[in-house]
Order: structure tokens, then C-alpha cells, then sequence
């Protein structure tokens, strides 16, 4: 089935496929904790602003994120942590829904 999926795009065996997401899968998460956590979120730190707008592109093609929506829930979650309006506390909603029931992060 994998062979199948990608044909026409890549012609790279399966291991292949799996090394090159590794990197990218990397970038994904640099991306939201450099550019999402630390700079939009806690201004902890300063982007230029063309390396900001490759991290926002990044985060909105694998993701889908968009970086006000993120912001703003994480605030929420600072603001009102572990109590029933925390967006994602695992205490409340319990870990299995924080990960993998849609709750945002």
C-alpha cells in the first residue's frame, strides 16, 4: 500500500520515507516551541522577521495551526491551569484526551 500511495511524487523505498520524516517531524516541533511557545506566546524571545514568517509557514503546512488561536488557548491554559476551564489540563480531562481527542495544545 505505501509504495502505492506515493507513486508519481517520490519513487523512495519505505525507509526512506521514514528518515526524511524524522528531519521534518524535528522542524515541526522546534517550530512550535521556539516560534509558537516562546516567542508568540511568552515573548521570551525575538525572530527575525523572515525566519518568523518561514516558521508560521511551516506549522500552517504540516499542522494546519494557526499561530492567534494557539496563542490564545495556551494563555488560556496559563490562566486558568488545572481548574475545569484549563483547555488541556490532563488532571481534568485525563491524558488520553489531552493527547489524542482533539483537545488543542
Amino acid at each position: 500500500m505505501l509504495p502505492q500511495l506515493f507513486s508519481g511524487y517520490v519513487d523512495w523505498p519505505a525507509w526512506a520515507l521514514v528518515v526524511a520524516a524524522l528531519p521534518l517531524t524535528h522542524l515541526t516541533i522546534v517550530s512550535v516551541t521556539l516560534y509558537l511557545h516562546r516567542c508568540q506566546t511568552h515573548h521570551a524571545l525575538t525572530l527575525h522577521l523572515a525566519l518568523s514568517h518561514c516558521f508560521r509557514l511551516w506549522l500552517w503546512l504540516t499542522t494546519g495551526m494557526r499561530s492567534r488561536e494557539s496563542v490564545t488557548v495556551h494563555r488560556r491554559h496559563h490562566a486558568r491551569r488545572e481548574t475545569a476551564q484549563d483547555p488541556h489540563s490532563p488532571q481534568v480531562l485525563g491524558l488520553n484526551r489531552v493527547l489524542w481527542g482533539g483537545v488543542l495544545l
